[in-house]
Order: C-alpha cells, then structure tokens, then sequence
C-alpha cells in the first residue's frame, strides 16, 4: 500500500501546479532524488520475491514516463534531463546496496 501511495504522491506532485506543491528541500532536485529514493523503498518491500531488474526497469519505466509527459506541457529538454537524473539517481540509490550485497554473495566460498 505504501508503494502505491508513494507512486500516487509523485503523480499528484507532478501534475499540480508547483505552488500547491509542499517543498520539502531547498534543493527542486534534491525533492526529486528524495522522492524516487523512497519510491524505490517501497517498491523493494512491496515485492519481495522479484528480482531487482524488475523493480528496477518499471520504476525507472515509471520515471521516464513521466518527465516525457511534461514534453506535452511545453517543458524544456534539459529541465526534464535535469529532472531525471535526479529520479534515476533516487532510485540507484535505493537499490545499490540490495545489488552489492548480492554481487558479494557470489564470491562467498561454498557452505560445507
């Protein structure tokens, strides 16, 4: 439920007009890492049992999706590269240490 929530919270934020948006962080960028952080969070704990590309390549589905649909509203091509830079740098943040520990387990010598 958290993961929807958190999904929902970002269209919402996406869609309003930025001045009935709450900043959270002196930082547009730092709100938009913050935000694709937690995302990414929840969306490891809502699914467990998947495997990391999975979460991974919809996430990041998700946050290509939409900073492409600011296109329509007339953005510029770098405010929305900026934009998700930060997303993509949330959610490598968020799973870096879930795939590094994973990649450590190969080189663990065999149980006996």
């Amino acid at each position: 439920m958290a993961f929807l929530a958190s999904l929902a919270a970002i269209v919402i934020a996406v869609f309003l007009p930025s001045r009935l948006v709450p900043q959270f962080a002196r930082s547009h960028y730092l709100e938009h890492f913050a935000a694709f952080y937690v995302a990414g969070l929840c969306g490891l704990a809502a699914s467990p049992r998947a495997r990391l590309r999975t979460v991974w390549g919809r996430l990041f589905l998700f946050t290509s999706g939409l900073e492409l649909l600011h296109l329509l509203g007339g953005a510029s091509w770098r405010t929305l590269l900026d934009n998700w830079v930060a997303d993509v740098g949330g959610l490598a943040a968020a799973f870096a240490p879930l795939a590094v520990a994973r990649f450590r387990r190969r080189f663990e010598p065999p149980s006996a």
